[in-house]
């Protein structure tokens, strides 16, 4: 049978808890740096995720001037540029059906701008069901609209709107919209 002393037991306990803080250091130094990607967006009864484009910057504390939960704005353009400003809002859902949703505001839009046209956008790696047109008047203005439904029987949609300005948005504004479609999680409830 081996003998062992009490010096040696010690010598073992702490060299296990040096090993344990190591792993655990690195493990959460790994978890953080995954999770650091993610904006999180909270209110009354909710919470989402949504990935900041490469080159946009996120803004809550702006947000609410813009009837959003969350902005994200070109970090090159100056703050208070409206150009590829893209904003994120939950909404309260009525029911499953985001293009009943889409014809409302379609209509509204129609009775403000009499000359307004409507074009499907077709947005890639979504994993919910989702709306997308853009909503222009040629070099007045081009809104870039989505309805996302985050899943069956939850409570909120998300809205994501980007305004292009005079006219249709660029191949890198287009590619910070969809991203941040891709990107959006709805966490809670």
């Amino acid at each position: 049978m081996p003998s062992y002393s009490a010096s040696g037991a010690r010598n073992a306990v702490a060299r296990f808890w040096v090993c344990c803080t190591i792993v655990f250091t690195l493990s959460f130094s790994s978890f953080a740096q995954q999770k650091l990607d993610q904006l999180l967006v909270y209110g009354d009864n909710f919470l989402f995720s949504v990935r900041e484009p490469a080159g946009w910057k996120g803004d809550t504390a702006s947000a609410e001037k813009f009837h959003s939960n969350v902005v994200l704005h070109e970090a090159t353009q100056p703050a208070e540029s409206l150009a590829g400003l893209i904003r994120v809002r939950l909404s309260d859902k009525t029911d499953e059906n985001i293009s009943a949703d889409m014809e409302d505001d379609i209509r509204s839009y129609r009775a403000q701008y009499p000359k307004i046209q409507f074009k499907d956008i077709a947005i890639r790696n979504l994993a919910h069901p989702a709306v997308a047109k853009v909503f222009y008047v040629p070099g007045q203005f081009y809104e870039y609209v989505t309805y996302m439904n985050p899943g069956l029987g939850k409570p909120f949609i998300f809205s994501v709107s980007m305004n292009s300005q005079k006219s249709e948005a660029t191949a890198k504004q287009l590619g910070a919209y969809e991203s941040t479609l891709a990107s959006l999680k709805l966490l809670k409830p």
